[in-house]
């Protein structure tokens, strides 16, 4: 097992923290789009206007440097 630089550790828990939004990203992407199909077809089915499709935004810098800040705090505290 190699030593690693506080360099490629902060790298590690940026690319860390960064995946891990992601997934919860596409996880409420994916939840949005099965309840807008839901809708879409019960609209349908009652006769109604189709309804507003939600989005949501992808995660930010900023939001992805908290979440590694995060992490790194847990880890250094033990």
């Amino acid at each position: 097992m190699s030593n690693k630089t506080p360099f490629e550790i902060r790298l590690e828990l940026l690319k860390m923290a960064k995946e891990m939004l992601e997934n919860e990203y596409y996880q409420e992407v994916s939840l949005l789009d099965r309840k807008y199909e839901f809708e879409m077809e019960e609209a349908q089915r009652r006769g109604l206007s189709c309804p507003e499709r939600c989005s949501i935004k992808y995660p930010t810098e900023e939001e992805i440097i908290k979440k590694a800040n995060a992490l790194n705090k847990f880890v250094s505290n033990g």
